[in-house]
Parts: C-alpha cells; structure tokens; sequence
C-alpha cells in the first residue's frame, strides 16, 4: 500500500482530471514565481508602480473599479457551487462537504467584498477575468473530481472531519485579519498604512495564510489529487503574491517597517 492511498482517492480513471492536475499545478506555481520576480497581476496595490499613481491612456482604458473586479474573481465560482447543489443533490456525504465549503467559502468572499473591504483603487480587465476564469475551472474541476471519485475506493485515513475543522479556522483567520485591515480606514481614506494586530506582528499576509490553511481543510474533505494539486498551487502563487507584498511595503514606508516581519509563514517566509 503506498503513502498516497492512505490519503488519496486513486486517480479517476480521466484524462481531463489529469491534464487539469498538472496544468493547475503548473501554472499556479509559475504565477507565483512571477509575483515574486515582479511581475505581478495588477490589481490592488500593485496597479499602479510605488510612487506612482499614473498609466497610459491605454492601459487607463481598460481598467475597473477593484470592487467590482473582486466581484468578477468570485461570483463565477459560487454560482458553479450553487448549480453544483442544485443538480448534483443526494450523493454521499463527503461530495456533499466539498460542494458546501466550496460555495460557503465563495459566498464569504462575496460578502466581504460587498460589506468588509474598503477599496481605494482600480484593477486591470483582463486580470479580473483571467482570475475569474480560473477560481471557476478549478472549482468546477473540483466538483467534478469528487463526483468522480464516488466510485473509487476511499483512502485508507479518512479526514473529511478534520478537514472541516482545518476549513472553518482558515475561514474564520481569514475573516478576522481582512477586518483588521479594514478598520485601518476610515471613511474616504484611500492611503494605505502598515497593519498591526492578530498575526500582522509577525507577517504583512496573514490572510494568504489563513486562505491556505482553508484550502487544506477542502483538501482533508476531498482526498482527491486534484484538490491537492490545486492547494499546492494556491500556496506556490499566495507565497509570491506575499513576498512582492512584503517588498511593496519596504519600498513604500522604508525604515517604518519591521524588517523581521515575514511575508506569510511566521518566522520562515
């Protein structure tokens, strides 16, 4: 018996399953990577160079509001959840969990962007979409996966329990945190400053953190080795997307910032 049968539904038997493992594996982890070099999706802070508040009138023309743009990130994916529920009722219990958490945790996002967040900025069309498009392929490949693997053999450690446990602390970090930064502002303040409390003491994304923490709780429920792959890729591209973040914040404030704050792992990265 191998390592991953303890843990892992076997593969379906899918060739789109597959190609969509490695092809979501890979190209999150290279995104990542660009994040890191400096090559990052622009939007929030990253719209516009440090020190900068200007584009070409090209670039000026395909821009949108962040709220909105946030919106288009997320909506997608929670209607593929809903219809998901709708069409797909009465299977057992553990594709049950993964259609509710994946919606439940949409539908937060959603929320936060309509009552939580306060925007200052704008993002880039074409970045909203291509972001968009793939929380929604992923989300629906995860569904899939799962329905898929209603037939297989169940992997010998069962975790969908604790992935449920694991999933409501990432939710519940990731809403607390993304409070904290909006009570950084009042109303009609568009400056950004430098946040503090809960784990920002000790990293400048505890909200990457917690979003991955969630992602793992959905790969204890799912036990597939799309999921996994996705959760992998998820903490490859938050890691570069914290790293850029973290350097943002040393060009923008300088000697202000805490040099030994890390970008997403306490006292690691």
């Amino acid at each position: 018996m191998s390592i991953f049968s303890l843990f892992l539904f076997p593969s379906p038997p899918s060739l789109f399953i597959t190609a969509m493992s490695v092809l979501n594996l890979l190209s999150l982890t290279i995104s990542g990577y660009m994040e890191m070099n400096g090559k990052q999706k622009q939007y929030a802070k990253f719209f516009y160079d440090v020190g900068s508040s200007k584009k070409s009138k090209h670039e000026e023309s395909r821009k949108m509001l962040s709220r909105n743009g946030m919106l288009v990130f997320y909506t997608p994916s929670f209607v593929v959840g809903l219809a998901a529920l709708a069409i797909l009722p009465r299977q057992d219990l553990r594709f049950s969990m993964v259609q509710y958490v994946l919606t439940v945790h949409f539908l937060k996002r959603i929320l936060e962007v309509l009552f939580v967040h306060k925007f200052s900025g704008f993002m880039m069309v074409d970045a909203a979409i291509t972001i968009g498009v793939s929380y929604c392929v992923s989300t629906a490949t995860m569904i899939y996966a799962q329905y898929l693997s209603q037939e297989l053999p169940e992997p010998s450690v069962d975790l969908k329990y604790v992935g449920i446990a694991v999933f409501l602390i990432g939710m519940t970090g990731n809403f607390y945190h993304h409070c904290i930064l909006s009570n950084l502002r009042k109303k009609g303040d568009r400056e950004y400053k430098i946040p503090k409390g809960g784990l920002f003491d000790l990293i400048i994304c505890p909200h990457y953190f917690f979003e991955i923490v969630g992602f793992i709780g959905v790969s204890c429920i799912s036990q597939t080795t799309f999921t996994l792959c996705f959760t992998l890729g998820t903490m490859f591209l938050l890691m570069g997307r914290s790293h850029a973040t973290r350097e943002w914040y040393c060009l923008k404030f300088g000697e202000t910032f805490r040099k030994d704050t890390k970008a997403i792992f306490p006292y690691l990265f």
